[in-house]
């Protein structure tokens, strides 16, 4: 919130806390005026009816104000106030028009404010130090219940010929994220206008790192004076922009009711989801996002003893967990994202809690020569054959002035469509994308089973043992090559720009459940993870590790672990050289499938009763070759024909499709005796044989005269027979190790 209880007197404190929790008038879409206007009463009466830090303006209606009549902002004490003053002279009406409205979060700490009042000398060269301005910005908030000074900065600049951008520029404090914590966090809107038309081309808004897609809106409608909306992600700062009018929150997808708040281009994130490839704001769509503590030199942040703040400085403990690898489920009670503090420019109509003040950036850059503080520290778990290891990972885009971006606004856009609609290009770079979506297997038969048929349903009921269902909470992804990048889901599903072919590791960390990693290979334009874009988590109660080493024998190169219904959960090159660990759910019954580094596969299967007391399967010397696909075949078959017995419908002992699954797994275990004798011709006649069964049980099962099995019986044995085929055949064109 806005204050911290000891610093008011209970009437004023109530006052602030009743001012926050006044709903939003007509249905939500637009801030209450009795809320604005309550807010700041409360915050004059905390002051005593002095002036509040920063720019908060006096109660004002939805009517455009006369500006000369709107309380400014204080000046930064040194700073000439012309230089940079909010009078509109002083600032190009370029600038002034497309001045956005900012929407923040309720559990937002750090707004935009002025950096400048933050300078201290170091080594003769006035820096922005961290420690400094999060002490004394957290100090000030503290103080007042009000953010300090709230600035914009702009710069505007030629994207091309004909096209201005106008940059606006918001430094906050602080950065905390689910995946990022750092010092002096920059984020920024461009705004492209057409110099001919005087329209606004194309709107782009700051994502949570470049390695994310920006969320950008295509000829936005700003008739009739309409301000743009930015809508603000609580601890991160990342941003969308406001054009449906379904204020304040973000829509990824248009529907009758509302246009889309993106025009990015849709993307097959997987076989079955197509989505809008754009950052969006994850807990503005309705999702739990976990935040983090960060930490510095082995102290949490809020204890560290150089850092003269306290837990209340930062994002709410409602929202932060504390250990991400030790809890043994998902928090399931995050709350989701409210709307809080609106800042507006003084000629904006929208009914708003306060103003912000716009200034020049480069009056930024002639005051800062840098920005610095330590390195801060967040944890990724990645799955080790011994055990899990960690990664740090923090991500800040820097200086505005130092960026690409700064000179050349098109290095920001990052939707191939709209950059061709700026200037006709189609950088490679814009295509270099990956992308994925997290499940998790859960107890139970009630979610997703992508190797069941919803036709099959019906006859498996009771035998399912565990299915695919959607995240509780987002995850946190972290893709490492030679700079590594880290995002959150948005539903599940994340997605990187710009990333560079060649080897990558990829990893995904969520509160509660146990961490998934692996490599793969860029190799340019669109890569969905996993199988075909799916990724599988496991809560850590649930959790059994799957775990091989290969480097006894011709190491490991590739592993596929699939379950009997819910399918394929991992499949992807090890995260160690020649050896793996995969978590699964123990109740499930799986088949592992291994390539060794000379490209010769093998396979096992792990149930339930083959897990420890420490609830893990090792194979120390990971076996390929003939047998042991053979193997995983004959067991197959027995499961198959147990199968088919349990879903057959009692007419009577004699039948032909029970005799031919028999007789294929006694030739499935002929091969097996055969291939470990090294006879490889005579287990290849053996394995055909099995095929021949197998098609001959398939074509039974079609016939018009076959009477035991119902269609939904059909439907659930069909595919198995068919993966048994594919099965034998693979065993018959590897060779006898």
């Amino acid at each position: 919130m806005f204050c911290q209880e000891t610093n008011y007197t209970p009437l004023a404190y109530y006052a602030l806390r009743v001012a926050m929790s006044v709903p939003h008038e007509d249905g939500g879409k637009r801030p209450s005026e009795s809320r604005r206007r309550f807010l700041t009463y409360a915050a004059l009466a905390v002051l005593g009816g002095s002036g509040i830090a920063g720019a908060w303006a006096a109660t004002r209606s939805d009517e455009t104000p006369d500006p000369a009549s709107t309380p400014t902002a204080v000046p930064t004490e040194g700073d000439d106030p012309s230089a940079d003053s909010d009078e509109p002279d002083a600032v190009p009406e370029l600038v002034r028009r497309y001045a956005p409205d900012l929407y923040f979060g309720d559990l937002e700490k750090w707004f935009p404010t002025d950096p400048r009042q933050y300078v201290v000398e170091t080594e003769g060269e006035p820096v922005v130090d961290g420690f400094t301005a999060l002490a004394e910005y957290s100090s000030a908030f503290a103080e007042t219940g009000a953010p300090p000074d709230p600035t914009v900065f702009y710069n505007v600049v030629e994207a091309v010929d004909g096209v201005d951008v106008v940059q606006y520029w918001c430094y906050s404090v602080f950065d905390q994220f689910t995946v990022n914590f750092h010092w002096h966090d920059w984020e920024l809107l461009q705004v492209f206008v057409d110099r001919e038309t005087d329209a606004p081309i194309l709107l782009s808004a700051s994502a949570h790192a470049r390695g994310s897609p920006n969320n950008e809106f295509l000829d936005p409608d700003l008739s009739g004076g309409r301000r743009i909306g930015i809508l603000s992600e609580v601890g991160s700062h990342s941003s969308a922009s406001e054009v449906n009018g379904v204020i304040p929150s973000f829509e990824r997808l248009s529907t009758g009711e509302w246009e889309s708040d993106v025009t990015n281009d849709i993307l097959d994130v997987t076989q079955n989801l197509a989505a809008p490839f754009a950052y969006g704001l994850p807990r503005d769509e309705g999702a739990r996002l976990p935040f983090a503590m960060p930490e510095l030199d082995g102290y949490r942040l809020d204890q560290h003893p150089a850092l003269s703040v306290d837990r209340a400085d930062f994002i709410d403990e409602r929202v932060t967990v504390e250990d991400w690898h030790g809890i043994p489920r998902p928090p399931m009670g995050l709350p989701l994202r409210e709307p809080g503090l609106v800042l507006t420019h003084s000629e904006s109509s929208t009914a708003s809690d306060g103003d912000y003040r716009l200034a020049p950036l480069t009056a930024v850059r002639d005051a800062v020569s840098d920005f610095v503080g330590p390195q801060l520290s967040f944890e990724f778990a990645i799955p080790g054959f011994v055990e899990e290891q960690f990664a740090d990972h923090i991500t800040s885009v820097g200086i505005p002035w130092e960026q690409d971006r700064y000179g050349n606004p098109l290095d920001d856009v990052t939707d191939p469509a709209h950059r061709r609609r700026i200037d006709g290009s189609a950088p490679s770079g814009l295509s270099n994308r990956v992308v994925g979506r997290v499940r998790y297997l859960a107890t139970g038969s009630d979610g997703a089973l992508d190797r069941v048929s919803d036709e099959a349903r019906d006859a498996l009921d009771g035998l399912i043992d565990v299915s695919l269902h959607a995240l509780p909470i987002e995850a946190a992804v972290r893709l490492a090559s030679e700079s590594p990048e880290a995002t959150v889901t948005r539903g599940g599903v994340f997605g990187y720009l710009h990333v560079e072919p060649g080897a990558h590791q990829l990893v995904v960390n969520a509160p509660g459940f146990a961490p998934l990693g692996y490599r793969f290979v860029h190799e340019g334009g669109l890569v969905r993870t996993g199988t075909n874009g799916e990724l599988t988590l496991v809560t850590n109660e649930d959790a059994g590790w799957i775990r091989g080493d290969g480097r006894d024998a011709n190491g490991v190169s590739r592993v596929r672990v699939i379950e009997a219904y819910a399918g394929v959960v991992f499949d992807g090159q090890p995260v160690e050289s020649d050896r793996f660990a995969v978590a699964v759910h123990r109740g499930g019954r799986y088949t592992v499938e291994i390539v060794d580094r000379n490209g010769t596969r093998g396979a096992y299967r792990v149930g339930p009763d083959d897990f420890d007391d420490d609830f893990e399967v090792v194979r120390e010397d990971v076996e390929t070759g003939k047998r042991s696909i053979a193997s995983v075949l004959r067991d197959e078959l027995a499961d198959l024909h147990e199968l088919a017995a349990t879903v057959r419908e009692d007419v009577g002992d004699d039948d032909p499709v029970l005799d031919r699954l028999s007789r294929a797994r006694e030739e499935a275990e002929s091969a097996v005796r055969i291939a470990e004798r090294d006879g490889s011709d005579a287990a290849n006649e053996r394995l055909s044989n099995v095929i021949s069964l197998l098609q001959e049980a398939l074509e039974l099962l079609s016939g018009d005269r076959q009477r035991a099995y119902s269609d939904s019986a059909v439907a659930a044995i069909d595919p198995r027979l068919t993966a048994a085929i594919d099965r034998a055949r693979t065993a018959m064109e590897t060779e006898v190790s």
